[in-house]
């Protein structure tokens, strides 16, 4: 019977992949490339991870999972907690396929904590809070310790190594290489149907140094070119070499995918959307913002994020948003991103003030006004397309996405700064909706329609004759 073995590249983009393969920096990729069909995976709106792996691991839009953010909100309140695979509202294909008796093996797949129960191997992937049940079974990190091959959690947190990038290489490439030692023994040492594996430091490090790498930036050409660069595409061979390791373990029928939950474009100005929203005339904020202001980017947010990291912090305190609820008619709504602005509307916010019957009257000034809204410094616009949420999703919890939604313009991120418009500083590369797709296998055939994330739950299940539930 065919197996999966899926191999997850978070944030690749053939925009930078593309350049490593033609300069051969990437021989077991190119392998796959050659033996398959490749083409782009369209990822989600907004295109973070945090609704990007929910979507793949349900294979529908968050729309009907019910995930557009890092973060949740305790309902009637303003607490926001990290999300967790609890709070997909989907079935995922995990449950099917092990309901239908198929062993799955996911290793650092984000957004699997707290390990569902499954017939199969999980070691859950994302932030992970300290002193908590990470893997299925319990005791797997116990088996991986004595086995000689220890699976390290977190870590790569890319903002707390703020202008240090010999530091971040050098844990980068740590961590992985053990992850990577332990997956060649869950491979081996495991009787799997699916065999699933993402890989972080694509991501991590595109965001930091996207401009040692990435073609389209304008430093990249002096400084790849440097030690670090060579460190950086370090980063992406070490995985390679990670592929022709896990793809020589695979057999002659087995469906091999390479994927990436979203892609990423280079950023050199950045953007603080409540920031912006305040010089727009729509926000205020609190006086705790002289406290938590200076969290969210620069010198103090480093020092924040390595504190919430040492004392375990994760998920068990909630994370403000310095907003002054009663002078505030909008504020954002996807906070890791940017993406997602919401008005602050009496009646559904526990604060709101703005009356429902005057909310199309101020969504429409905020959509105007931030669409229009002019770079000083560039003359360009930071907002490439904005729409309404109505106009992008449609299912069953679309009431819980922002009011609206926005992409990017190339050069822009929509968050990572310290004031409303800035130079990018410690961010180099953001996401962007295009990501990666190979697929290997004796039943490939070339791809009729651009694919999309969220045609891989079914593709999986389907490959694996396993009915789905969604």
């Amino acid at each position: 019977m065919p197996r999966v073995l899926l191999i997850g590249w978070d944030g690749a983009d053939w925009r930078i992949l593309d350049r490593l393969l033609e300069r051969g920096e990437l021989p077991n990729l190119q392998e796959l490339v050659d033996r398959g069909q490749k083409d782009v995976l369209r990822s989600t709106v907004p295109t973070h991870s945090w609704a990007a792996w929910p979507s793949f691991l349900t294979g529908v839009d968050p729309a009907d999972h019910g995930v557009y953010d890092i973060l949740e909100t305790v309902p009637g309140t303003h607490k926001q907690y990290p999300v967790t695979y609890r709070s997909i509202k989907e079935r995922t294909f995990v449950e099917d396929l092990s309901a239908a008796g198929k062993v799955g093996v996911y290793a650092d797949v984000p957004l699997m904590f707290p390990p569902p129960d499954i017939d199969g191997k999980i070691l859950a992937g994302g932030v992970l809070p300290k002193g908590r049940t990470y893997s299925q079974p319990a005791d797997l990190p116990d088996e991986l310790e004595k086995a000689g091959v220890p699976w390290p959690i977190n870590g790569m947190s890319w903002t707390t190594f703020r202008n240090r990038p010999e530091a971040y290489l050098d844990e980068a490439l740590d961590i992985t290489g053990k992850r990577i030692r332990a997956t060649e023994w869950l491979m081996d040492n495991s009787d799997w149907d699916l065999m699933a594996s993402v890989w972080v430091s694509v991501d991590r490090t595109q965001h930091a140094l996207s401009n040692y790498v990435a073609p389209d930036h304008p430093d990249t050409a002096r400084n790849e070119k440097t030690a670090i660069g060579a460190k950086v595409r370090d980063v992406y061979k070490q995985l390679d070499d990670a592929i022709g390791s896990f793809v020589s373990r695979a057999r002659p029928d087995d469906l091999i995918l390479f994927i990436s939950d979203h892609g990423f474009q280079s950023v050199t100005r950045t953007i603080h959307m409540d920031h912006l929203l305040k010089r727009l005339g729509f926000l205020e904020f609190s006086a705790s913002n002289v406290v938590f202001g200076p969290m969210q980017w620069g010198p103090v947010r480093k020092i924040a994020r390595k504190a919430y990291d040492v004392l375990g912090l994760h998920g068990k305190v909630s994370l403000p948003q310095s907003v002054n609820w009663q002078k505030s008619k909008a504020y954002t709504t996807i906070r890791s991103t940017g993406e997602g602005v919401s008005i602050n509307l009496a009646g559904r916010e526990p604060d709101g003030i703005v009356d429902p019957g005057d909310f199309e009257k101020v969504r429409d000034r905020v959509m105007d006004a931030l669409g229009s809204f002019v770079d000083p410094k560039t003359g360009r616009k930071p907002v490439k397309a904005i729409y309404k949420r109505e106009e992008v999703f449609k299912g069953k919890h679309a009431d819980l996405a922002p009011d609206i939604l926005m992409e990017p313009e190339v050069g822009y991120s929509l968050t990572h700064a310290r004031s409303a418009i800035e130079d990018a500083d410690w961010i180099s590369g953001d996401h962007r909706p295009e990501g990666v797709i190979v697929a290997v296998g004796p039943n490939v055939k070339p791809f009729e329609q651009p694919p999309l994330l969220i045609d891989l739950a079914p593709t999986i299940l389907a490959a694996l004759n396993a009915p789905s539930s969604v």
